[in-house]
């Protein structure tokens, strides 16, 4: 027994070498923390988030089957718990509309003329775990969204001054998550409900703009409930 004991006091010592060498190089589960001198390095630095949507591409703010809305947005921290986003759009053609057209073949006098805009603005407030800051982690927010958009029935009859003017308010109230750190790319998808209200004038060529009748557009376009969703991909500078 007198034998045995001194090869049981190395076999602990050498577990306990071993597992203390583990915490020094494990950064996944039991990383050490590092005393920092400099005051700069202990102070989070929140970044600015440049992003756009690939969904808007193919589903645009105002009359979705016949517009894109090519988006550009920055996000930057206001606080630990919150961020300001704001959003800015070019709306034109739907590509796969523009796609179809030259397919068929469509005349310029005859096809889809769009152009307008659109902006946007966020105020988020992020749940804080332990290793997260704004902009990163969930968010609830207030949303509010103001487009608007020209529509002609052809390239003829917009240069003639002969257009739909679409014009579109809604504030929503959303919840979603953005993730990021991986290279710096930020990935964020939300969905929300809240308030719309849409508005259509028609431009004639005797410069007279008119309201238009929305009920030929359907109940949901004329309803004041409005349903958003959007996914947002950015990077962090």
């Amino acid at each position: 027994m007198n034998k045995i004991r001194p090869y049981f006091i190395l076999l602990i010592a050498l577990l306990y070498s071993f597992s203390a060498a583990a915490i020094e190089t494990d950064t996944i589960i039991n990383k050490k923390p590092v005393k920092k001198d400099n005051v700069k390095e202990r102070i989070f630095v929140p970044p600015i988030v440049i992003k756009t949507s690939p969904t808007a591409l193919l589903y645009g703010a105002i009359y979705p089957p016949f517009t894109a809305e090519y988006r550009l947005m920055m996000e930057i921290s206001s606080g630990k718990r919150q961020s300001e986003q704001l959003g800015i759009s070019y709306l034109g053609v739907n590509l796969l509309l523009n796609a179809v057209e030259k397919a068929a073949k469509v005349p310029t006098n005859y096809a889809y003329k769009v152009q307008g805009w659109r902006i946007q603005y966020a105020h988020k407030f992020y749940w804080i775990g332990r290793r997260h800051y704004a902009p990163f982690g969930f968010y609830v927010a207030p949303m509010i969204s103001y487009s608007n958009v020209r529509v002609a029935l052809g390239l003829k009859r917009y240069y003639q001054g002969v257009y739909f003017d679409f014009r579109h308010f809604n504030i929503n109230g959303i919840i979603g998550v953005q993730a990021g750190k991986i290279n710096r790319v930020t990935f964020d998808i939300y969905a929300g409900l809240g308030y719309k209200t849409n508005k259509v004038y028609y431009r004639s060529s005797s410069y007279k703009i008119l309201p238009y009748d929305t009920e030929d557009f359907g109940p949901l376009y004329n309803s004041h409930l409005n349903g958003v969703f959007g996914i947002n991909i950015g990077y962090a500078f």
